[in-house]
């Protein structure tokens, strides 16, 4: 495996993820070669719905920043955010050159220049934007960049040449050599990082489970070209920014019928906004829409003008079907569905949107619109099937492979395929988060390290100030509701000197219930009163007691657990 005129190093590899593992995003992994730490994509996750009011989760960095000195290069492999939407949190806290192929490097750019305006803050960016099949030198370690197909262009996967091969990081990709140029993988180059030899392979495993090949179920056109043909009236499609491949679909269609199409993304930092902006500045615009081909959005809702409208309703996989919904209650100012429309959901439900996707697709039923749901079996992600798996395999004869990127149970399935392609079982590594493995002189050490790599959540501009008290807190707020009570007492006599207080909100019906506040009330002033007979106590301690003694009874009468806030106010 050694290159020629080279000189045999002995590396030391150890490799760690630090997110993306045994879930759906967050994708963050780590080599080390001998000193220096390559990090390979920063992104985020949406929180599950019990996480109430968390706006994302990112990985933990406390592991990078007790080595930020190693840190030789931050690596993003695509312009999706479960694939670099973290990095402007990372770059906080490590300061090391970010590689990006080109388009991804223009988006990245777009990102913290926005994040930067909304948080307040100043981050350092060194930014190096690469060719999809470059091949560079970073501090001394060869790193080749090879083009993947994947839903969004520019998209690559990356290989570290080590004295005992490569390591090789597929990135997100399908097989389909009829993609367009943007779009296009390199076989070829593929084929000469697999001839030089590899150490490990790193492989998606969320489409590991599905029969043959994605392509061509990922393509939309075959799927709604007959809708285009039979509409007479305005055409909505839903479809999530990020696949910027069914959007060029999309805007195919809308030329071949002779239509004009409306980007209607209600988000303007959206994929597709964000790389329509970058198309026109660009020399090579990566969506190709004439002048001719673009509506007017301000002439939705004016039947003489946008009867032959294409109106394109991107967006974020938690975005876009509020979006609908909106649209279908008429709180949309401009687009009103009305008799005749055509609408075409483009955006198979997504892990987490379950139930508000449920409701757009009932609403739109009860529209006079004609509804066409695209359901997730008829339209596949653009992630590897089992027969795009064998054949990154065979290429790439990997001496050991790793599953990641996707839940657990898709990484047995990728295992499987692993083991039917002729790799030893005790050569396919199955991993978690914070797991670290070594591999010394090409082989790899049976023990494991592991470190605690927590979930980082964010609350609007908090990182990581929402722990699992404050979410506790917030789910007990939305089932039980909040009782305060509000006691004043005089500093010197300790006695209660006015009126208590209470307030609740969505804890009981007072009309029903003014029993219990009473008592409550109760409960709370014969607490307080015994500070005339105890001065020295604690404010904080009475007001331990006041909710300690209030919730056995409001649990007991009620069998309701509100949030209980007890203040009492010194005069």
């Amino acid at each position: 495996m050694k290159r020629k005129g080279e000189k045999m190093k002995n590396d030391v590899i150890k490799f760690i993820p630090m997110g993306g593992q045994a879930e759906m995003g967050k994708s963050m992994y780590c080599f080390e070669i001998n000193d220096k730490i390559f990090i390979i994509d920063s992104g985020f996750r949406f929180p599950d719905s019990d996480k109430l009011g968390v706006d994302i989760i990112i990985p933990s960095f406390t592991y990078l920043e007790e080595r930020a000195d190693q840190v030789a290069a931050i690596i993003i492999t695509h312009g999706h955010d479960d694939a670099m939407a973290a990095l402007p949190y990372l770059l906080q806290s490590i300061h090391a050159p970010v590689y990006a192929p080109q388009l991804t490097a223009l988006l990245i750019k777009q990102m913290i220049e926005r994040f930067q305006r909304h948080n307040h803050v100043k981050i350092d960016l060194d930014l190096h934007a690469v060719h999809r099949n470059a091949s560079i030198d970073i501090e001394g370690v060869p790193v080749e960049f090879f083009p993947v197909t994947h839903s969004i262009p520019g998209s690559v996967g990356v290989a570290l040449w080590t004295s005992y091969g490569y390591l090789v990081y597929s990135g997100e990709f399908i097989i389909d050599f009829g993609a367009p140029k943007e779009f296009q993988c390199d076989i070829q180059k593929m084929m000469e990082i697999g001839k030089k030899g590899v150490l490990a392979l790193l492989v998606e495993s969320s489409g590991a489970k599905h029969d043959g090949y994605t392509s061509p179920n990922h393509k939309l056109t075959n799927k709604i070209d007959h809708i285009f043909e039979d509409s007479y009236e305005r055409i909505i499609i839903s479809s999530y920014a990020q696949n910027v491949f069914r959007t060029q679909e999309i805007i195919e269609l809308t030329k071949k019928y002779k239509r004009q199409i409306v980007f209607y993304g209600r988000d303007k930092y959206d994929n597709t906004n964000s790389l329509l902006r970058i198309a026109q500045r660009s020399k090579k615009p990566v969506l190709n829409v004439p002048d001719s081909l673009l509506g007017d959005k301000e002439k939705i809702g004016q039947p003489q003008y946008d009867s032959n409208y294409v109106i394109l309703l991107s967006g974020s996989p938690r975005r876009i079907y509020h979006d609908i919904c909106d649209i279908i209650d008429g709180g949309d100012d401009l687009l009103k569905l009305r008799k005749g429309d055509t609408f075409i959901v483009a955006s198979p439900v997504l892990p987490g949107t379950e139930k508000i996707a449920n409701k757009a697709h009932n609403g739109l039923y009860k529209t006079d619109a004609h509804v066409h749901l695209l359901k997730n079996k008829d339209l596949f992600s653009m992630h590897a099937s089992k027969e795009d798996l064998k054949v990154i395999i065979q290429i790439f004869k990997p001496k050991y492979y790793i599953p990641m990127k996707g839940e657990y149970q898709h990484f047995i399935f990728n295992q499987q395929i692993a083991k039917d392609m002729g790799i030893p079982d005790k050569h396919i590594i199955i991993m978690d988060n914070g797991e670290r493995v070594t591999f010394e002189k090409g082989e790899l050490l049976q023990s494991r390290d592991v470190y605690e790599i927590d979930d980082v959540m964010i609350d609007g501009i908090g990182i990581g100030d929402v722990g699992e008290k404050v979410i506790d807190d917030r789910i007990q707020l939305a089932n039980d509701g909040v009782v305060i009570v509000g006691l004043t007492i005089s500093r010197e006599t300790k006695e209660i000197v006015a009126q208590t207080d209470c307030q609740s909100r969505g804890f009981v019906y007072l009309k029903d219930s003014e029993y219990v506040i009473k008592h409550v009330i109760e409960i709370c002033e014969k607490v307080v009163s015994q500070l005339k007979d105890n001065p020295d106590m604690e404010i904080a301690e009475i007001r331990s007691m006041m909710k300690e003694q209030s919730m056995k009874y409001i649990i007991k009468e009620t069998g309701k657990k509100p949030v209980f806030i007890g203040v009492v106010v010194e005069i």
